[in-house]
C-alpha cells in the first residue's frame, strides 16, 4: 500500500471534485432543472505551482443556476422575492410571480469552504510539526 502523503494541489483537486458532487445532490434534492442543463455545465479548475501548491480553485456553471439560487428571474427582480414572502406570510397568498429561492449554491459553497480550511489546517499544522522535529532532531544539544 502507497503511503504517499497528498500534495496541496491533489487536496485541493479532489475537494473540488466532491463540491461538484454535493452541489449536483442537492439540484436533484431541490428539484432544480427538468433539462440537466445546469448540472451538466458544472466545470473546476485547480491551477498550481511545480511543488504541488496550489494558486486557485475556479468553478464555472451556467449564469442562469445563481438566479434559482436567488429566485429571480423571467420577470422577478430581487426586489420583488422579499415582497413575495412577505405576501405569503401576512395574507397566505402570493403577489406576483410565483418564484422561490432554491439556496443549492451559497450555503453549499461556504459549507465546503469551511471544511477545506480545515483539512488544509490540519495538513500544514502537520507539515509544521514534522519542520519542528525535524530541526529539533539535527540539534539535540538545545
Amino acid at each position: 500500500m502507497d503511503k504517499r502523503k497528498l500534495t496541496t494541489f491533489e487536496i485541493a483537486d479532489s475537494w473540488a471534485f466532491y463540491t461538484i458532487k454535493i452541489w449536483k445532490e442537492k439540484l436533484r434534492k431541490l428539484r432544480i432543472g427538468r433539462t440537466g442543463a445546469l448540472e451538466s455545465s458544472f466545470l473546476k479548475e485547480v491551477i498550481g505551482t511545480p511543488d504541488g501548491g496550489v494558486i486557485s480553485i475556479q468553478f464555472a456553471f451556467k449564469y442562469t443556476g445563481k438566479f434559482v439560487d436567488m429566485g429571480v428571474g423571467r420577470g422577478t427582480k430581487i426586489g420583488d422575492v422579499s415582497e413575495s414572502k412577505l405576501s405569503r406570510a401576512l395574507e397566505g397568498r402570493m403577489l406576483g410571480n410565483r418564484r422561490r429561492p432554491k439556496k443549492w449554491y451559497g450555503k453549499t459553497f461556504y459549507a465546503e469552504v469551511a471544511t477545506l480550511k480545515e483539512i488544509l489546517a490540519k495538513e500544514y499544522g502537520h507539515k509544521g510539526t514534522l519542520v519542528i522535529r525535524e530541526n529539533i532532531g539535527d540539534n539535540s544539544n538545545i
